[in-house]
């Protein structure tokens, strides 16, 4: 006899309420690192307005430190629509982007492809004989360590020669990172304009660019910065980043980091945000501009550009789905609308492309 279908377990409601224990628990975990609440909230209030927030917009898939860095909590839900959330965003792209990602998403095959934008030094562990990687790390002194197909600073290793040679088995290490599928990079270091953010971190810009044949465009750009003495800068590791003007390279906002916290300057070393030039900037532009053009499927990326001690210009790596907070959460403007319009402009109807 046929089972009878249970009408509660399908039922989206009852999946919600399955789901209100979890999303508490990273909610509540999440905003402890928020140093002072929006006015008129207390935690407890603010989780079930972003409930509110997420049964109100199924589509976007608001995380909890979107709904907290766009300041939701005190919009309309029809402002709320006028911000990027990053599913959607990556929505919007995997039609155009899908043949780009095998060269992006993968850190050897960006470093094979991109090689003219690359001058440090780097080694692919897997393919690197024990022998090798111990030269590598005492010719470069310090490394970067970072897993093939990882993002957000997640499984970064900064390693000293001084540190490698400490370890009771070195030999275990390597295959550690042959495990891990590690690259090792040359550990480089910021240009002084930058490294006064913080200097333990390589602080790098977010440049996000629209690229078809000969039509090219800055869509919008951020500049992100370590904190509390780690050596990423990405939010997800802690970082603050704050939004570039394309036009001119010079930051028009204060910082802002994951999980609400403002700041007008760096907390450690006093630096202000707002008003600085960021150098070489017609020069980041044009690079931008000619590693778009490395190959014919590049299509929208966003591109993290060092300027490094010496003045030069490096690419650490391409993004092939880029989150927009950068270019929205600092000056609390949504670029939903402008992104959709460009795709749509630059590239046409996207079903051509599935």
């Amino acid at each position: 006899m046929e089972k009878k279908k249970n009408i509660l377990l399908d039922n989206y409601l009852v999946k919600n309420l399955r789901a209100y224990p979890v999303l508490k628990k990273k909610f509540m975990h999440y905003i402890e690192g928020t140093k002072e609440l929006p006015e008129g909230f207390t935690k407890r209030k603010l989780f079930h307005d972003y409930l509110k927030v997420r049964r109100n917009n199924p589509e976007k898939r608001v995380s909890q430190s979107e709904y907290m860095i766009f300041g939701f909590y005190g919009l309309s839900p029809e402002e709320q629509k006028r911000y990027l959330t990053d599913i959607e965003a990556t929505r919007l792209m995997r039609p155009y982007n899908n043949e780009s990602e095998k060269y992006l998403k993968d850190k050897l095959s960006f470093l094979k492809n991109f090689t003219q934008f690359v001058s440090r030094g780097w080694l692919y562990v897997p393919e690197a004989s024990y022998e090798e990687f111990d030269a590598f790390v005492h010719k470069y002194h310090v490394v970067a360590l970072k897993p093939q197909y990882s993002s957000w600073g997640i499984g970064f290793i900064r390693l000293t020669e001084e540190e490698f040679d400490a370890k009771e088995d070195k030999e275990e290490f390597y295959q550690k990172m042959i495990k891990g599928r590690y690259l090792a990079e040359e550990f480089v270091e910021s240009h002084e304009s930058l490294a006064v953010f913080h200097p333990s971190s390589l602080n790098t810009l977010r440049v996000i660019t629209f690229r078809n044949e000969d039509r090219f465009e800055v869509f919008g750009c951020g500049l992100r910065v370590g904190n509390n003495g780690l050596h990423v800068d990405n939010a997800h590791g802690g970082g603050i980043f704050c939004e570039i003007d394309p036009k001119t390279g010079i930051i028009n906002t204060d910082g802002i980091d994951e999980c609400a916290n403002t700041y007008i300057a760096h907390p450690m070393t006093g630096m202000q945000f707002r008003g600085v030039q960021i150098p070489f900037w017609e020069e980041i532009c044009a690079l931008c501009k000619e590693a778009s053009q490395a190959l014919p499927c590049l299509r929208v990326v966003g591109w993290d550009v060092a300027i490094l001690s010496d003045g030069r210009l490096e690419l650490i790596e391409g993004n092939h789905s880029p989150g927009m907070n950068i270019v929205q959460a600092p000056a609390k403007h949504g670029v939903h609308d402008k992104f959709e319009s460009m795709l749509l402009d630059y590239y046409g109807d996207p079903e051509q492309y599935i």
